[in-house]
Protein backbone atom coordinates (compact mmCIF):
# COMPACT_ATOMS: atom_id res chain seq x y z
CA UNK A 1 0.00 0.00 0.00
CA UNK A 2 2.83 2.53 0.97
CA UNK A 3 4.49 1.84 -2.82
CA UNK A 4 1.61 2.80 -4.28
CA UNK A 5 1.18 5.64 -2.21
CA UNK A 6 4.95 6.55 -3.29
CA UNK A 7 4.11 5.94 -6.56
CA UNK A 8 0.86 8.09 -7.13
CA UNK A 9 2.83 10.72 -4.91
CA UNK A 10 6.01 10.57 -7.33
CA UNK A 11 3.88 10.73 -10.50
CA UNK A 12 1.90 14.08 -9.22
CA UNK A 13 5.20 15.63 -7.95
CA UNK A 14 6.84 14.52 -11.81
CA UNK A 15 3.77 16.03 -13.64
CA UNK A 16 3.51 19.36 -11.52
CA UNK A 17 7.13 19.99 -12.76
CA UNK A 18 6.27 19.51 -16.37
CA UNK A 19 3.61 21.95 -15.65
CA UNK A 20 5.40 24.77 -14.61
CA UNK A 21 6.90 27.09 -16.96
CA UNK A 22 10.75 26.57 -17.45
CA UNK A 23 12.55 30.18 -17.86
CA UNK A 24 15.21 31.93 -16.46
CA UNK A 25 16.80 35.16 -16.50
CA UNK A 26 19.62 35.35 -18.86
CA UNK A 27 23.32 37.15 -18.61
CA UNK A 28 25.18 37.63 -21.77
CA UNK A 29 27.97 37.22 -21.96
CA UNK A 30 28.89 33.60 -19.38
CA UNK A 31 32.20 34.47 -19.23
CA UNK A 32 34.86 36.84 -20.63
CA UNK A 33 38.49 38.17 -20.52
CA UNK A 34 39.34 41.50 -21.15
CA UNK A 35 42.95 43.08 -20.56
CA UNK A 36 43.14 46.49 -18.84
CA UNK A 37 46.03 49.09 -18.37
CA UNK A 38 45.11 49.97 -14.87
CA UNK A 39 44.28 47.91 -12.20
CA UNK A 40 40.65 48.65 -12.77
CA UNK A 41 38.55 45.96 -15.19
CA UNK A 42 35.34 46.60 -16.24
CA UNK A 43 32.93 44.76 -18.52
CA UNK A 44 29.40 45.56 -19.94
CA UNK A 45 26.80 43.09 -19.52
CA UNK A 46 23.12 42.52 -20.78
CA UNK A 47 20.47 40.65 -18.55
CA UNK A 48 17.41 39.92 -20.23
CA UNK A 49 13.75 39.02 -18.58
CA UNK A 50 12.40 35.75 -20.30
CA UNK A 51 9.12 35.86 -18.01
CA UNK A 52 5.76 36.47 -19.37
CA UNK A 53 4.89 39.30 -16.63
CA UNK A 54 7.37 42.51 -15.64
CA UNK A 55 10.46 41.57 -12.75
CA UNK A 56 12.82 43.00 -11.10
CA UNK A 57 15.96 41.26 -11.20
CA UNK A 58 19.42 41.75 -8.40
CA UNK A 59 23.07 41.53 -10.06
CA UNK A 60 25.76 40.44 -7.46
CA UNK A 61 29.28 40.76 -7.92
CA UNK A 62 30.49 37.26 -6.67
CA UNK A 63 33.87 35.25 -5.72
CA UNK A 64 34.62 33.22 -8.93
CA UNK A 65 33.36 30.24 -6.87
CA UNK A 66 30.10 32.03 -6.42
CA UNK A 67 30.31 31.79 -2.62
CA UNK A 68 30.27 34.97 -1.34
CA UNK A 69 29.96 38.54 -2.43
CA UNK A 70 33.29 39.14 -4.28
CA UNK A 71 35.56 42.49 -2.75
CA UNK A 72 36.50 45.43 -4.65
CA UNK A 73 33.62 45.11 -7.32
CA UNK A 74 30.74 46.36 -8.28
CA UNK A 75 27.78 46.21 -10.59
CA UNK A 76 25.67 49.56 -11.97
CA UNK A 77 22.73 49.27 -12.17
CA UNK A 78 22.38 46.36 -9.37
CA UNK A 79 18.93 45.95 -9.70
CA UNK A 80 16.82 46.18 -13.16
CA UNK A 81 13.16 45.75 -13.44
CA UNK A 82 12.63 44.70 -16.83
CA UNK A 83 9.57 44.16 -19.38
CA UNK A 84 8.69 40.43 -20.39
CA UNK A 85 11.12 39.91 -23.13
CA UNK A 86 13.11 43.30 -22.48
CA UNK A 87 17.19 43.33 -22.13
CA UNK A 88 19.23 45.99 -20.45
CA UNK A 89 22.70 46.54 -20.09
CA UNK A 90 24.46 46.63 -16.52
CA UNK A 91 28.58 47.51 -16.08
CA UNK A 92 30.46 45.18 -13.65
CA UNK A 93 33.81 46.93 -12.83
CA UNK A 94 36.51 44.88 -10.26
CA UNK A 95 39.70 45.78 -8.67
CA UNK A 96 42.58 43.68 -9.70
CA UNK A 97 45.76 43.06 -7.65
CA UNK A 98 48.77 44.61 -8.99
CA UNK A 99 51.34 42.00 -7.90
CA UNK A 100 49.14 39.07 -9.07
CA UNK A 101 48.03 41.23 -12.23
CA UNK A 102 44.51 38.94 -13.11
CA UNK A 103 41.27 38.26 -11.22
CA UNK A 104 38.60 36.34 -12.16
CA UNK A 105 35.35 37.29 -10.11
CA UNK A 106 31.38 36.20 -11.12
CA UNK A 107 28.37 37.72 -11.50
CA UNK A 108 24.80 36.01 -10.50
CA UNK A 109 21.76 37.11 -11.80
CA UNK A 110 18.25 36.58 -9.34
CA UNK A 111 14.89 38.00 -9.32
CA UNK A 112 14.48 39.63 -6.76
CA UNK A 113 10.53 38.91 -5.90
CA UNK A 114 10.35 35.14 -6.00
CA UNK A 115 10.41 33.04 -2.73
CA UNK A 116 10.75 29.55 -2.23
CA UNK A 117 13.48 26.47 -1.62
CA UNK A 118 15.15 26.71 -5.02
CA UNK A 119 15.50 29.90 -7.15
CA UNK A 120 16.52 30.68 -10.40
CA UNK A 121 20.57 32.15 -10.28
CA UNK A 122 22.58 32.64 -13.65
CA UNK A 123 26.03 33.48 -13.05
CA UNK A 124 28.61 34.06 -15.21
CA UNK A 125 32.73 34.69 -14.97
CA UNK A 126 34.62 37.56 -15.92
CA UNK A 127 38.45 37.90 -15.95
CA UNK A 128 40.62 41.03 -16.38
CA UNK A 129 44.62 41.02 -16.71
CA UNK A 130 46.43 44.33 -16.18
CA UNK A 131 48.80 44.80 -18.80
CA UNK A 132 51.77 47.18 -18.64
CA UNK A 133 53.14 49.48 -22.21
CA UNK A 134 54.94 47.59 -24.33
CA UNK A 135 53.43 43.87 -22.88
CA UNK A 136 50.76 42.07 -25.24
CA UNK A 137 47.98 40.08 -23.81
Amino acid sequence: MQLKSLAVTTTAAALALIALPVAAQSLSPMHKTGVTPSDIKGFKLQVANPYEEKMTFIVVPMDPKFEREAESARVLPNEVRLAPGAARGVTVQFKIDQETKERTIGVCVMPKDLAGPVLPRVCGTYTGRIVTAGASG
